[in-house]
Order: structure tokens, then C-alpha cells, then sequence
């Protein structure tokens, strides 16, 4: 006999139930199946019931109930287990077995019609495996299958047939055999085969838990703030510079004046709105203008890569009280643009620095990227981001185009899917690395009418309802859940890897890279790099 599940769960302790699962299994019926531990979410007597098996046959709807171990019964009462202070009280396995077969049929009939009407007749048996009860008025002979009947599960196949040929007689108004296609009706009504997969909201919620536990987590490297005056943090995308230079400026606000900066308007934005409630100045480094002739108790600067020369450190000295040498600043610094070489980036004025204050890091947590990200990152630019904490999420997918129109077609037919898992247009960024809206595939898009600039909105609450298209540059130093990389030429990846690294590490879950005749082979390239230099660093 066919048997749902095919094997008997870890969890089931009951040596009785696996002795019968096991007879069940061995009975010679191809067209019966039995269902074990089926769950009764309504009963009559219980919150909750729970049916030990059930067996669909072509002549009968048989419930079965088994009391593994001693049963007794005195004053009417029955008790299940040892003899003492360990045994248990209950009903009788009969109105057990009873009970529950009412309540099955009403829960049953609610999915597929009334049983009696469908002419299924029903009915119910008792097995204790390991002793025989003392015959009573409560059941009949035919009712109930004992230890010498049952015989180590020989003799379950003749008690089944005893106990259908006693019910039919008490079914009167059955219509047997059941048809084949009400039974794998009433099958898929309690045990249904499916394969349901999470959809990609889904997956994002979970992300999204898991990322702000991480993330809370990098709240302990704070203390680095009391015993550092002067502080570099560095880390690779995604493992919470940002979130921390915030913070550190939202505790920094209430012993002193706080400047906060960064190269990125739209990060600075951004930071504004999140910093509103607190005494912090927050200003773009070109705007730096409007302060000067101040100086500041504290001084965070964000994205420090980005400002790593001399002449900038300059600027920044003058609105420090005390100077960097001797005032009280914070830097987040992403330790891959060494790598990475951009133009920004000197390594002496960085040696300069760091020869000033206590160097953390690299940070090694990462709470943006999935697995799969941060692999594909590290592939390409050989640049390291950190162990991706959060876990696993989908492959980024690469999509050759031919042409902008091309790109704009697939790039629709991916969005079609995104929204059909119930993925919201506000967590989707298109990310042009040409940086051109005017040329951009994305004004040939059939929702170019529905995209937001991201420039344009952030900080606002625009943000929160639309679908944003933004440059690379000024898309740094944020993200979002799903990130598709358009505008992609093969000129781009000619050396300038971090543009790369920025714009696909941008992505929390899912990335989509539309790949224009020649990217493919620029990017194997890179990753022949990538291996190239691993090797000669050994």
C-alpha cells in the first residue's frame, strides 16, 4: 500500500505508530493509500485533533487509531501509559477513533461535498500493537484489531478487510467501489502535491529581516568612538559604513557641533532627511563654502575614498577644531579603491591619514548582498566585500542585447516578472552606467512615462512610490532591493573597475546585468584578471 509520507518522521517517539506505518506499507493493495498523522484543525472536544491514520480505500474510508504500550480502564475511565504518577487520563480509544472520523468527514465535506451524499461510506478501527483489551459493550469485535490479531503487523491486511467488510454493512446508502477520481480527490483535499516556490516579496522580506539584524550588530563597533578621537573605518560596499557614520554623528551631536560630508549630493540628501531631528550640519564637500570660517567638535566624512588627496584633506583640516592632527573626526573608507585605483584615491595622502588616527577594520560583516552578489563582485574585480551574513538570494542574471531597443524589450520583459511577484516599483533601480537619460534604453521602456530620476526625488517621498532610474555616480552610496545595470558598452569596463564594483554591489537581492555586444567578453576578461593576480600574490 502506498503510503503519505513515504517515510515515517523522526519526530513520531510512538513505537505503536511505527510498527503499524511499517505493516501499512507492506499490505499488497496498489489502488489504496494511507495517510499518516493527519492534523484535524477543527474538532468538537479539542482546540486541535489529530487523526493517526487514514486510509482511502475503493470501499471504505478507514480511520485508524493505535494506543501503543499499557491501556487500562477503571471506573469507567480510561488511562494510557505506566501505572503511576506518569499515566494519563483520556477518553476511550473508540470515541477517539470515533470523534475524529466526524470531525474529518465535516472538514472533508467542506472541500469536496457532503461524503454521504457522494456515497463514500466511512468507518473506523482500533489497534493496540502490544496487548489485547478485555472485550466490553463499547466496540465490536470487528472495531478492533489487537496484539494477537495484529500479530507484529502479519495480521493488519485480514483486520482491514474484517473491519470494511463490518462497515459497509453499517454504510447502507454507500455507493462502492469509490470512483478512482473521488479518491485522488479526497486525497488532494487532505494531502495535495505541490510545489509552491516563494515568490521574490517574499524572499525580499526575509532579506530585509536579516539585513537589520546584521546592521544593528555593527552598532557594537561604536565603541570604538569613546577611546578614538580620531577614527578610520574601512570596510568593502554593504557592511554598514554608512549606517555607522549616522549613528556615530547622531551620538557625536550631543557633546558638540558636528559637521557630516561626503562627495555624493544624493548621499548628502539622502542623510539630511535621516539626521533632521539632530543638531548635525550636513553638507555636500563642494558646498563646504557656506561653513568656512567654522570649526566643528566633530568631524564625520563618508565615502573618504572619494576625497583621499591632499588638497581636500586641506579643506577639511580647516573646519576641524584642533585640526586633523589634534580635533576629533570619523572616516569611512572603503578599502577597495586601492585596488581598484580611481582618480580621486592618493595613497600618500591615505598613509598621511591613517598615520593620524586608529585605522579599524577592514570591516568583514556584510548586511547588504546576498551570496550570490558579492561572489560575482569579487569574480569580476577581485575586490572584497566582506562575508555576505544575510544569505543566499538568486544568481545575478547577465542578458546579452543587441542594441537599446533590444535592452529596453528584455529590460520590460523583466520587470513584467518582477511585478508579478509582487515585487513593489520602489524597490527597483535602474542604473545607467553611461549615465545619460536622454540615451538611455530606459526612455524606450513602455513605463519610461512612470520612472522617477533618482536625483530628482531622493530624500522626498516620491522615492517611496515609483520605479527610479539614476547614474552610477550618483546612485553611490545607496541601494535597493533589486538593481538592473543598464547602459552597459564595452568602453565603460576599460579601466574603470570601480565603476563596476559600485554599481553592482548597489543591490541588496537580485541583480540584472544587460550585457551589449562585447561586455561578455570584457567581463571574462576581468575575471581572468582577477585569477591572474591571485595567482601572483602567491
Amino acid at each position: 500500500m502506498r503510503i503519505i509520507p513515504s517515510e515515517i518522521s523522526r519526530s513520531t517517539r510512538s513505537q505503536a505508530e511505527r510498527s503499524v506505518f511499517a505493516a501499512l506499507k507492506d499490505v499488497q493493495d496498489a489502488q489504496s493509500v494511507a495517510l499518516h498523522s493527519v492534523h484535524l484543525p477543527r474538532h468538537a472536544r479539542k482546540r486541535v485533533g489529530e487523526i493517526d491514520f487514514v486510509v482511502i480505500m475503493p470501499e471504505l474510508l478507514l480511520f485508524i487509531e493505535v494506543k501503543g504500550g499499557r491501556v487500562g480502564q477503571r471506573d469507567g475511565k480510561w488511562y494510557y501509559g505506566p501505572p503511576g504518577p506518569d499515566e494519563r487520563l483520556g477518553e476511550s480509544p473508540f470515541a477517539q477513533a470515533g470523534g475524529g472520523m466526524h470531525a474529518f468527514e465535516r472538514q472533508l465535506g467542506e472541500r469536496i461535498g457532503d461524503l454521504r451524499t457522494l456515497g463514500v461510506p466511512s468507518g473506523y478501527l482500533v489497534i493496540t500493537p502490544d496487548i489485547d483489551l478485555v472485550r466490553t459493550t463499547e466496540f465490536e469485535p470487528e472495531q478492533y484489531l489487537g496484539s494477537k490479531a495484529y500479530d507484529g503487523g502479519r495480521g493488519l491486511a485480514e483486520g482491514i478487510s474484517r473491519a470494511t467488510r463490518f462497515w459497509r454493512t453499517r454504510n447502507w446508502w454507500a455507493k462502492t467501489p469509490v470512483p478512482a477520481s473521488l479518491r485522488r480527490k479526497m486525497l488532494d483535499a487532505v494531502r495535495p502535491d505541490f510545489d509552491v516556490v516563494p515568490n521574490l516579496r517574499a524572499r525580499l522580506t526575509d532579506l530585509d529581516v536579516a539585513f537589520e539584524r546584521l546592521t544593528k550588530e555593527q552598532l557594537d563597533r561604536l565603541d570604538e568612538l569613546e577611546s578614538n578621537p580620531r577614527l578610520v573605518w574601512t570596510g568593502g560596499a554593504g557592511t554598514g559604513k554608512t549606517f555607522l557614520a549616522a549613528e556615530a554623528a547622531r551620538r557625536s551631536s550631543a557633546t558638540g557641533s558636528v559637521l557630516f560630508t561626503a562627495v555624493s549630493p544624493t548621499l548628502i540628501t539622502h542623510l539630511a532627511g535621516i539626521l533632521s531631528d539632530h543638531p548635525v550640519t550636513v553638507l555636500p564637500f563642494d558646498r563646504l563654502a557656506e561653513v568656512q570660517g567654522r570649526t566643528f567638535d566633530h568631524l564625520i566624512v563618508d565615502e573618504a575614498q572619494d576625497l583621499m588627496t591632499f588638497d581636500s584633506l586641506g579643506v577639511l583640516d580647516g573646519l576641524s577644531a584642533g585640526g586633523l592632527e589634534q580635533g576629533r573626526w570619523t572616516f569611512m573608507m572603503d578599502q577597495n579603491n586601492q585596488l581598484l585605483a580611481p582618480t580621486t584615491f592618493d595613497p600618500e595622502a591615505w598613509d598621511y591619514l591613517r598615520g593620524l588616527g586608529t585605522v579599524y577594520g577592514p570591516m568583514k560583516r556584510n548586511c547588504r548582498n546576498t551570496v550570490q552578489i558579492v561572489e560575482e563582485v569579487r569574480a569580476y574585480t577581485g575586490a572584497d566585500l566582506g562575508v555576505a551574513s544575510a544569505g543566499a538570494g538568486e544568481r545575478p542574471s547577465f542578458q546579452n542585447v543587441q542594441d537599446v531597443r533590444d535592452e529596453a524589450s528584455l529590460l520590460d520583459a523583466y520587470m513584467d516578472d518582477l511585478l508579478q511577484q509582487e515585487v513593489s516599483p520602489q524597490d527597483i533601480t535602474l542604473l545607467s552606467v553611461a549615465g545619460d537619460w536622454e540615451a538611455s534604453s530606459a526612455r524606450l521602456s513602455r513605463r519610461a512615462s512612470k520612472i522617477e530620476r533618482f536625483a530628482d526625488v531622493v530624500g522626498s517621498a516620491r522615492t517611496r512610490r515609483r520605479l527610479t532610474w539614476s547614474s552610477v555616480a550618483d546612485f553611490k552610496g545607496h541601494e535597493n532591493h533589486v538593481v538592473c545595470l543598464i547602459d552597459l558598452e564595452p568602453q565603460h569596463l576599460d579601466g574603470r573597475l570601480d565603476a563596476l564594483y559600485v554599481a553592482c554591489t548597489r543591490a541588496r537581492a537580485q541583480l540584472w546585468v544587460a550585457c551589449r555586444p562585447g561586455v561578455r567578453k570584457m567581463l571574462a576578461d576581468l575575471g581572468t584578471a582577477v585569477i591572474t593576480r591571485g595567482r601572483a600574490a602567491k
